[in-house]
């Protein structure tokens, strides 16, 4: 079915036909909401995150949400989900991108000074800045794990070994000050 503008406004030509009207009225509304995407998910290697994490949201329009490559797309998927809801809350409450990358990129460093284990996680430290968010949005990703059947020290495993990089990186990452 082709669709005819006569106007600039959107008004249509459906040669006074009601049901056609109604069939391209949707076909609009749907071309409109396509052209205000607000987020874009997407996976990429590990190495190419821009600090070390598996899960990362970065502002713009749209707001990019870059998750590491993994084997089974349920985790991708409970990482973008973790993303989202952290993102959101973030610019809710007046967190900034700028804050949460400066302080995690903190947290590697005394990581690979043997300060935090490889398990623990930057937003559940107490001095996170946006630890209510992210511990919001991990009981969201528990909760839709399960649904999944996600097993949950499955799911952590691989998550945690996407951030067992080679030590020289650790030690660029120390030296280089990001």
């Amino acid at each position: 079915m082709q669709l005819f503008l006569t106007k600039r406004d959107g008004s249509l030509d459906t040669t006074g036909h009601k049901s056609s009207r109604l069939v391209l009225y949707r076909q609009i509304l749907v071309t409109r909401r396509i052209e205000r995407v607000r987020f874009v998910v997407s996976e990429v290697p590990h190495r190419k995150q821009r600090y070390e994490t598996v899960g990362d949201w970065i502002p713009g329009k749209p707001v990019a949400v870059r998750v590491s490559r993994m084997r089974d797309e349920r985790y991708v998927f409970l990482v973008a989900l973790h993303e989202l809801i952290e993102y959101e809350l973030c610019r809710m409450n007046g967190i900034s991108d700028e804050r949460v990358v400066e302080f995690d990129k903190k947290f590697e460093r005394e990581r690979s000074m043997g300060l935090h284990e490889k398990w623990e996680e930057p937003g559940d430290d107490l001095s996170a800045p946006y630890r209510r968010e992210h511990q919001f949005a991990t009981t969201i990703e528990r909760m839709v794990a399960q649904k999944l059947a996600v097993r949950w020290p499955d799911y952590e495993k691989t998550v945690t070994a996407l951030s067992a990089r080679p030590k020289f990186v650790a030690k660029q990452m120390v030296t280089s000050g990001n």
